[in-house]
């Protein structure tokens, strides 16, 4: 009797079967189904993954497409590998924004956000990983994996730019998903750029393999070197991307801020240059866009080693393939040292001219030239052995003379140049008073970058710069104020701020001391004189 409703039990259920999970166990990644069949938060999640103009809702009567890996699987987590500035997440899309750091996991329905100058890289299991640019925010839609070990990620990218490296998959099933506000890009393995502006539009740039971008009215496919814009609805036409630019003449190593030219693209409107610490260009410590023609001047870098990469930029905003690194070195310390002279030039007496310099920390000894020309191609001193931070020079005519002066490392590393100033020997005994007012003016002068540059001076009581008595910013390597009243030793540095308002680190302090009594003779220049403290740092 037992066996009998053993048997009459499992043919209820067999028969019974479909009725009871039609919602959920029939649907297939090619099928379609109702939002009224889901649960609550399973329909709003695929609404989601199905409409590129509308992630928050499904209609009654919607038709949408369900991934296998809803119905089997399980939650599927990336974990940081690189952060690099400010990197937030709420995780989960719940609580409070945190901040990240390497070995971080970062599950399903997480939001991202990273602020200027940052970057993060998430990586997952199977070696797909996904890279944010700076002033980026993106949500993880979903992300499993299934019970066939087949990986599904989707990602809503609302600004900012996504740069994702996706396993190579078979199959039909699109495993990787970016969406945006105009635009759904899918992948099965590729490397691929998406970027949204703040005109909402969708860049899409194919750098290996294939890519499908889905439209609420066209779906088009991308392939290697291609890419396609989107405005609004539709996307205009795939676009081949331009080639990047090379570097002119780029040095191995450079004692001083680099100016960077470039070779010309036919149909570029701009190129991207990116300086990094790493050959892969993720670790970018400087980003500048620049026109064709001009330069890019990386000022403000600390001593060290970095690679340059480019990109260019078509007229609608496509960016193409990064180039090759191209590594160079910046090791612009030991700093040329100031010069404690006359704004007129240096003390003279007769046909002798007497040098003075403040003392650089990390300097070995001094190397001073005077020369008849700016250029000094007409070099008629030249000493590099000058431990002592003064020089005399003898037999010098009623002519004349430019004198520049760098420092010199243990090492025999050569410092740049300071920017040559000039002077006149006095044919007479020089004039040993002026007028009070002249000498109370110090002019503190530091080595010119270029052009659009803004200079930005402090001056402190304390070489930790705690007691600051002067912070002002100014359009040339420059600054006068009046000189101290009260006797002391002062601290200088100087950073430089480039045209987009980015702004270097400071340079190593430097000093000057003011003493009872000043012990030169003072000659004048035009209407005034003054102390001229040549701040020859070589900063951003």
């Amino acid at each position: 009797m037992k066996a009998r409703w053993i048997i009459l039990i499992g043919f209820l259920f067999l028969v019974a079967q479909p009725f009871f999970f039609s919602a959920t166990a029939k649907v297939s990644p090619t099928k379609t189904t109702s939002k009224e069949n889901l649960p609550k938060k399973q329909g709003s999640e695929i609404a989601r993954l199905n409409s590129p103009n509308n992630h928050k809702k499904l209609t009654s009567d919607a038709n949408t497409s369900i991934p296998s890996a809803f119905r089997k699987g399980i939650p599927l987590k990336g974990y940081v590998v690189l952060v690099q500035g400010e990197v937030k997440a709420r995780i989960g899309g719940k609580g409070r924004w945190i901040p990240l750091k390497t070995g971080d996991a970062v599950p399903p329905q997480s939001d991202l956000k990273t602020g200027k100058e940052s970057t993060l890289e998430v990586k997952y299991e199977d070696g797909s990983s996904f890279l944010l640019r700076s002033d980026t925010q993106v949500k993880i839609i979903q992300s499993w994996k299934t019970a066939n070990s087949r990986l599904l990620r989707d990602f809503f990218l609302s600004a900012g730019r996504f740069i994702a490296k996706v396993r190579e998959a078979t199959g039909q099933t699109l495993r990787f998903r970016v969406h945006t506000p105009s635009a759904i890009a899918s992948v099965r393995g590729t490397e691929f750029r998406v970027s949204v502006d703040q005109k909402q539009k969708t860049f899409v740039e194919v750098l290996k393999s294939r890519v499908t971008v889905d439209t609420a009215q066209k779906s088009i496919d991308l392939v290697q070197g291609e890419g396609a814009m989107v405005k609004n609805t539709s996307p205009l036409p795939p676009r081949k991307l331009l080639a990047s630019p090379d570097p002119v003449d780029l040095k191995q190593n450079y004692n001083s801020a680099p100016v960077i030219a470039f070779t010309k693209i036919d149909g570029a409107r701009a190129y991207r240059v990116m300086t990094a610490r790493d050959r892969q260009g993720k670790q970018l410590v400087r980003e500048n866009i620049i026109k064709p023609g001009e330069v890019a001047t990386l000022a403000g870098l600390p001593d060290g080693t970095y690679y340059l990469l480019t990109q260019s930029i078509d007229s609608i905003g496509l960016e193409g393939p990064p180039s090759n690194a191209s590594s160079f070195v910046i090791r612009e310390n030991p700093l040329p040292p100031i010069i404690s002279t006359l704004a007129s030039g240096p003390e003279l007496k007769g046909k002798a001219a007497i040098f003075e310099w403040l003392t650089v920390d990390d300097a070995d000894r001094y190397q001073i030239q005077i020369a008849e020309d700016r250029a000094f191609q007409k070099v008629i001193l030249d000493k590099n052995d000058l431990t002592d931070s003064t020089c005399k020079v003898d037999g010098l005519e009623y002519k004349p003379y430019y004198f520049r002066i760098r420092s010199l490392a243990k090492d025999d590393f050569q410092g740049a140049w300071s920017d040559p100033l000039s002077f006149i020997p006095s044919p007479v005994t020089p004039i040993s008073k002026i007028d009070k007012a002249s000498v109370e003016d110090i002019i503190l002068k530091s080595k010119g970058i270029g052009e659009g540059f803004t200079y930005h001076f402090q001056i402190a009581t304390d070489n930790g710069f705690k007691e600051i008595m002067i912070d002002r910013k100014v359009n040339k390597p420059e600054l006068t104020i009046q000189k101290p009243k009260d006797t002391g030793v002062y601290f200088v540095r100087t950073a430089v701020i480039d045209r987009s308002g980015k702004a270097g680190e400071f340079s190593q302090p430097q000093s000057f001391e003011i003493k009872r009594k000043i012990p030169y003779k003072w000659i004048g220049i035009g209407g005034g004189g003054g102390l001229l403290l040549l701040l020859l740092l070589l900063t951003l």
